[in-house]
């Protein structure tokens, strides 16, 4: 009896434990399963994002086609159709060939004519049985002007010889511009300009490059479930809903059909799966997940839905899980790394530049000093000596007449000797400053006093500012003449401005300091009783983890100080040579998640097998992440961003250019770029340093900085500025001093 309330016993525990067991296996496959549909929703909302931005750009490149259209027509050249319409067409035909259009040409209605050119350049005057063409009887009608027709045609098109079918967009014609051969517009009707447009080339410019996971990819169909793109090159013109059934006819396509025929061709965008038999090279039946997004090109005439689908197998989640985890931490890291060596080497350019402005603010003051007490002796000198003074000494009668002026105020103003003698005192200091000055001399023959005033005025495009001094010239007891001397304190307003930024950094620079000391003693605190706690943790705890976690951000916080406290020492190793394209590209790996969410394209023209350069890396990475910044702070609805490397006509440099189509510079403040603490921006966004600082480091490697820019105002769509730098190729001598190769980089995949 005890032996079998034994057996018994143990079968009891052994069935409670394998119950057990069983029950958490089941519910680990459930939580798995669970966790899996969780992150494959995941991915396939990603997919759905992905697939949205791509609908997004095809859509808004075929509205960007349709304002080109609608410039086109405005002109002269084809509403008359000059001798000048090839090159007309020509300038539309640059802009708009990277998207698809094949061929650009009017239909005119009353010869009968098609005047054409294709993308290759070559025009063409043909004739045609206009009467047969379906856009120009639509376009004849006058409630269409200026009204949009969008119709597929194929080889049913005059100019069309294949089935394949291109996008026609149509757009009527009047002839209702003007320029110097019409000076007066007839508004007769003269055809229908188009663009004939590709849809496997548009649709390809945006989804070759697409990657959902490691191996995803897009395709798109048009309204009648045609493939326009898909990876697989035979697909393209083909009918979703046969292609795969002839590839592999021992899979049911029933599901994709479904999703093609319900959601995609109806318009709507969602996520689903399906079952295929190929995946880029891999033939077996697998799991896809599949994100899909409608385009829909708006045309007055009909409206065309095409849907473009990005999908992915299923076994892509878990590395793009893994993937994604990866690349977050590298990511993370490598941003930490950068901002403190970044925030290094600024902290410590910005106290010598400090210490630059505190000197060079000494000697002018100085110099200041010296010329105030040299003038105030010059006023006891002869009249010989006016002619050599440096300031402008000008003579003026109750009218405000010039009597006489000395040779520095003739060289100032920009006049001969004898021209300005007789001048009124409003064509010497024009606009406000003249009235100024008027006013002062009227109040000196008023009271019989001198006075003084400082004014601002532009002379030849230049900003000065003036001390001005009014004397009073007596003879007999009576004020004949007023005696003006201007003295240029344009120097020395500018030093004022400078020191005031000066003492401000300086001020920034003891606050960090000590807020740097102060925080040393908690901090070893921190650190002193973690290092105690981790001697009594256990192994593999979840205490030692917390821990080591406050030990490192600890650490973390104890190189910012110190970096903080020691940001003025030189550093013990310098770089005399280095790759300025591994320099460009280590930036630019940088800057690219900023450049997107910017939408700032950029195009990096890099000339290989240059010869290394006279320079620091880290230093000319800053100057070239300054020039960055700012090209990406001038365009704020996004643009272009092209950076070209290469050699100069003698070989002996090495030319940077960055080019952006941003705002530009306004041309009085090209000269003032270099200045230190000048900025356009608003209070809080920019210290005036950048340039300023850039500057100086190219220069101190011998090296020169150059601008160009156009504004809005001036170049219309065409604005932008140009830097270029050069910087000497390095000598034999430059790389043997070089102790040691401390800055990493890694080429940019752009």
């Amino acid at each position: 009896m005890p032996r079998l309330g034994s057996s018994k016993l143990y079968i009891i525990v052994s069935s409670v434990t394998i119950i057990v067991l069983t029950g958490a296996f089941v519910l680990g496959l459930m939580s798995a399963n669970k966790m899996r549909d969780i992150i494959s929703e995941q991915f396939n909302q990603q997919q759905l994002t992905i697939a949205q931005g791509v609908a997004s750009d095809i859509s808004d490149k075929f509205n960007f086609l349709k304002n080109e259209l609608h410039t086109l027509n405005l002109s002269p050249s084809v509403q008359y159709l000059e001798v000048s319409w090839p090159n007309r067409l020509q300038i539309t035909m640059a802009s708009v060939k990277k998207f698809g259009t094949m061929e650009i040409g009017l239909i005119e209605a009353r010869r009968q004519k098609i005047y054409r050119l294709n993308a290759k350049g070559h025009d063409q005057v043909a004739a045609a049985a206009v009467g047969q063409i379906e856009c120009l009887r639509w376009a004849s009608d006058r409630a269409n002007q200026n009204k949009f027709f969008l119709k597929r045609v194929g080889a049913n098109f005059p100019s069309l010889s294949r089935q394949n079918p291109y996008l026609l967009i149509g757009l009527p014609t009047y002839q209702v511009s003007l320029d110097e051969s019409h000076p007066v517009a007839s508004g007769e009707f003269v055809g229908c300009l188009y663009f004939l447009v590709d849809p496997s080339r548009l649709t390809k410019m945006y989804c070759q490059d697409i990657r959902s996971g490691q191996t995803g990819y897009a395709w798109v169909i048009d309204q009648q479930g045609n493939f326009l793109y898909h990876p697989e090159a035979g697909f393209i013109g083909k009918s979703a809903f046969e292609v795969r059934e002839q590839r592999a006819p021992k899979i049911s396509f029933a599901k994709i059909n479904r999703i093609q025929k319900e959601k995609m061709l109806a318009g709507s965008e969602g996520c689903s799966w399906y079952w295929s038999g190929w995946h880029r090279g891999i033939v077996k039946k697998m799991k896809k997940f599949i994100a899909y997004a409608p385009i829909p090109l708006e045309g007055d005439n009909t409206r065309l839905v095409w849907s473009v689908a990005v999908v992915a197998p299923q076994t892509e989640v878990a590395g793009a899980v893994h993937g994604v985890y990866v690349r977050q931490f590298l990511l993370q890291g490598v941003v930490i790394l950068i901002i403190l060596l970044g925030g290094g080497v600024i902290i410590y350019y910005e106290s010598r530049w400090s210490a630059a402005l505190e000197q060079e603010v000494q000697r002018k003051t100085a110099a200041l000093k010296q010329s105030t007490e040299e003038l105030a002796k010059s006023e006891k000198l002869y009249k010989s000596l006016v002619e050599s003074a440096e300031d402008a000494i000008i003579n003026v009668d109750d009218e405000g007449k010039i009597i006489s002026i000395n040779r520095y105020g003739v060289k100032l103003f920009g006049y001969t000797p004898q021209g300005i003698i007789g001048k009124s005192i409003y064509e010497v200091f024009p606009g406000r400053a003249g009235r100024g000055i008027h006013h002062q001399i009227d109040e000196v023959f008023a009271s019989h006093s001198g006075r003084r005033t400082t004014l601002q005025v532009v002379l030849g495009g230049k900003e000065y500012y003036f001390n001005l001094n009014f004397t009073p010239i007596r003879e007999n007891h009576e004020i004949m003449s007023v005696l003006i001397i201007a003295h240029d304190i344009t120097s020395s307003k500018k030093m004022e401005e400078q020191l005031y930024h000066t003492e401000k950094l300086a001020s920034l620079g003891q606050l960090a300091a000590g807020v740097a000391h102060e925080i040393n003693n908690p901090l070893a605190i921190i650190l002193g009783f973690t290092d105690m706690l981790l001697e009594k943790a256990e192994a593999d705890s979840q205490e030692l983890r917390i821990l080591k976690t406050i030990e490192r951000q600890g650490n973390n916080c104890k190189k910012i100080v110190e970096n903080l406290m020691t940001f003025a020492r030189t550093p013990e190793k310098v770089q005399y040579h280095t790759d300025i394209n591994r320099n460009v590209a280590m930036v630019m790996e940088v800057v690219q998640n900023t450049l997107l969410t910017k939408k700032v394209k950029y195009h990096l023209q890099l000339a290989e097998g240059l010869p290394l350069v006279r320079g620091d890396a880290a230093q000319l990475q800053q100057v070239f992440l300054n020039l960055v910044t700012n090209a990406v702070n001038a365009m704020p609805q996004g643009g272009d961003l092209t950076i070209t490397t290469g050699l100069n006509a003698t070989g002996d440099r090495v030319r940077i250019i960055f080019a952006d189509t941003g705002e530009g510079i306004k041309q009085e403040n090209l000269h003032k770029i270099y200045d230190p603490f000048f900025t356009t921006r608003k209070v809080g966004e920019g210290t005036g340093l950048g340039l300023s600082v850039s500057y100086a480091i190219v220069t101190k490697f011998d090296g020169t900085i150059e601008c160009q820019s156009r504004t809005r105002e001036e170049a219309g769509d065409q604005s932008g500025t140009t830097f270029t730098i050069t910087l000497p190729v390095a000598s034999p001598t430059d790389q043997e001093l070089t102790t040691e190769d401390i800055y990493v980089s890694q080429d940019s995949d752009h």
